[in-house]
């Protein structure tokens, strides 16, 4: 997927200085590749629209500054803590005939299959993004399934458990963790044996009358 926005060269740089551009309803960002940082500004809400969409980070942008389209993809969007609106933008260069990253999202499917998940367990997610290196445009995936039908309590999903597509390969090296399942609730056998088990517990415990309860006081002589 393409997207075409405009933007402006950005000559200001500084706190005060995005305090401004923002205020003009504009958002400061900045083009990272190796022959030199570009500073612009975009409209913000060109921006929030193709953001809402949920794509901005798996999709190759135009960015069209004085005339000329340069190709980019969004690395990182910074959001108010409050709005959740975009206030930041890092683009990087989309060279050609080198590898593009992109930061799609994991979806962890089959969840209702789980064993541990069925038992009350809990699906613990620790990246819900994976940052990739993508041999071209047409091999950018909008999301990465992650499938965790099978986990039991106390099982990981790691990064090596997943099937990634073709033409697709992970930024971070090394197995790391993705998600686990944790907790657990009760299963239908241990909630029957529960009141059985009570039951014994209170029979055990229940004290029984002594032969000392059973007599009577001698009469004095």
């Amino acid at each position: 997927m393409s997207i075409s926005l405009k933007a402006e060269n950005r000559e200001q740089l500084g706190t005060l200085a995005s305090r401004k551009i923002k205020r003009q309803g504009l958002i400061p960002a900045v083009i990272y590749s190796k022959k030199g940082n570009i500073n612009l500004t975009l409209n913000s809400r060109d921006f929030e629209q193709q953001f809402e969409k949920g794509v901005v980070l798996t999709s190759v942008i135009d960015l069209e500054i004085s005339g000329k389209k340069t190709r980019v993809i969004a690395h990182k969007v910074e959001l108010d803590p409050v709005s959740d609106r975009p206030i930041h933008i890092d683009f990087m260069l989309c060279e050609e005939n080198k590898p593009i990253r992109a930061k799609p999202k994991i979806k962890f499917t089959n969840q209702d299959k789980s064993p541990g998940l069925k038992k009350g367990g809990f699906l613990h997610i620790v990246a819900r993004k994976l940052e990739v290196l993508c041999d071209g445009e047409k091999s950018i995936p909008e999301t990465i399934d992650a499938d965790v039908g099978s986990l039991h309590v106390g099982s990981k999903f790691r990064a090596n458990n997943l099937s990634l597509p073709q033409g697709v390969k992970l930024l971070k090296k090394g197995n790391f963790l993705i998600a686990s399942v944790i907790g657990r609730g009760k299963s239908e056998d241990e909630k029957t044996a529960t009141p059985a088990a009570a039951t014994t517990a209170t029979a055990t415990t229940t004290p029984s009358p002594t032969k000392a309860d059973d007599k009577k006081p001698e009469a004095k002589k």
